[in-house]
């Protein structure tokens, strides 16, 4: 089994990550991703972390960097999906996800895009 798949919501892409997704699997997607957004136009990204038990420094770094590419490609990304657990480790661990956007699901995630690429266009 993939441990990431990715799914067209239009101008979006729903990126779903599995629990065992490893760091060459990560660097994988990011360039995969990456490659999409450029090849469909894809503005918006909603990263799904719902699946993943642990994120550690690695793929903070990671999402961290998805981000700041994305923003190169003219697209923005919202990551859904944290559950408690990950947030308390992430807090004891001090990693941080500055720069990131959040929201509960992808419904409230899509809602968001749409407000960040409206400011965007009228900035």
């Amino acid at each position: 089994m993939q441990a990431f798949s990715f799914f067209s919501l239009g101008t979006m892409l729903l990126v779903s990550i599995q629990e065992d997704i490893g760091d060459v699997e990560v660097s994988r997607m990011f360039d995969s991703l990456c490659r999409q957004v450029s090849e469909k136009k894809i503005h918006g990204v909603i990263v799904d972390l719902h699946n993943v038990e642990v994120v550690d420094s690695y793929m903070a770094g990671h999402l961290q960097g998805m981000e700041a590419a994305l923003r190169l490609l003219h697209a923005r990304m919202v990551v859904v999906g944290l559950s408690v657990p990950v947030v308390m480790t992430l807090t004891d661990f001090g990693i941080r996800l500055s720069g990131l956007q959040f929201a509960l699901d992808v419904e409230h995630a899509v809602i968001k895009l749409e407000e960040l690429l409206q400011h965007d266009r009228h900035g």
